[in-house]
């Protein structure tokens, strides 16, 4: 199982250095068609950037996508499986809406789950991410857990702690990787991350289109210094009036330290990608 995790894993790290710039799409689902990803040609003008490492999509997208030979040829696909839309009452109680064997049947490379913590729905974020582990590890897929805290701390301190203990429990679930939103003072993402980066991969979510293309490379520099893998952005990518030239950018951030990463699966560390 773990040989299988680390072959599929290393589909999403770069060849020059081992850092991980995967897009997530699964935007429209949530959102509905919001500009650079309203439809599968929108998408098309981008996706096909030889520094995009991976992709996350829903089943329909995937499926679009590989029709028009966009997504695949050594880029890693990563199915999402669960979601809410924001005009439900309840939009932070992300559903199962498909399998791990579907997504394995349309060639996912690993699959993912978003739990946002609200404070109300503890018990069933805790059954979705065992539940996928569970079901991933008979095929050998990673599980990459997008976890978010929606609960409002008192303090920088306490958000951190809050942070520390939800991805802990993703960990001790068993996913693979981790998506968690940043600090909103880059010098915290050190600590936010201090010895967990040792049993998980890491990424950080870029969040919505921001003002200043600067923050988002310094995120990606900060995220490498700390021993997190890379970034999942997508708003800041594709939203961007030159989503190729950003990607650039965040690659050559993410290139600037050289280092290991992967799975903390069966091994220590993983040796960096090769070819």
């Amino acid at each position: 199982m773990g040989t299988g995790k680390q072959i599929r894993w290393r589909r999403f790290l770069s060849a020059d250095g081992g850092h991980a710039l995967v897009v997530p799409i699964d935007h429209g689902l949530t959102l509905g068609p919001i500009p650079g990803v309203s439809n599968v040609a929108d998408m098309g003008r981008w996706i096909r950037h030889p520094s995009i490492t991976g992709v996350i999509a829903h089943k329909g997208i995937v499926e679009r996508l590989a029709a028009r030979g966009l997504i695949g040829g050594g880029v890693g696909v990563m199915v999402h499986l669960n979601g809410m839309s924001t005009l439900a009452p309840y939009p932070d109680r992300k559903e199962m809406l498909t399998t791990v064997e579907s997504a394995l049947r349309l060639g996912a490379d690993a699959v993912s789950v978003q739990v946002n913590f609200d404070g109300d729905n503890d018990a069933h974020n805790l059954a979705v991410l065992g539940g996928v582990v569970d079901s991933a590890a008979g095929f050998g897929l990673p599980v990459l857990a997008m976890v978010y805290d929606k609960v409002k701390a008192r303090s920088a301190h306490e958000d951190r702690t809050r942070l520390r203990h939800l991805m802990r429990i993703a960990i001790e679930l068993g996913v693979d990787a981790v998506k968690i939103a940043p600090p909103e003072n880059l010098l915290d993402v050190a600590p936010l991350v201090e010895g967990l980066v040792e049993d998980v991969a890491v990424l950080f979510a870029g969040g919505a289109l921001c003002s200043d293309e600067a923050d988002v490379l310094s995120l990606a520099r900060a995220a490498r210094r700390a021993g997190a893998v890379g970034l999942c952005v997508g708003r800041n990518t594709f939203q961007r009036p030159a989503p190729g030239d950003m990607l650039e950018r965040m690659r050559g951030a993410l290139a600037e330290r050289v280092r290991p990463s992967g799975l903390r699966i069966s091994q220590p560390q993983l040796a960096p990608a090769v070819g």
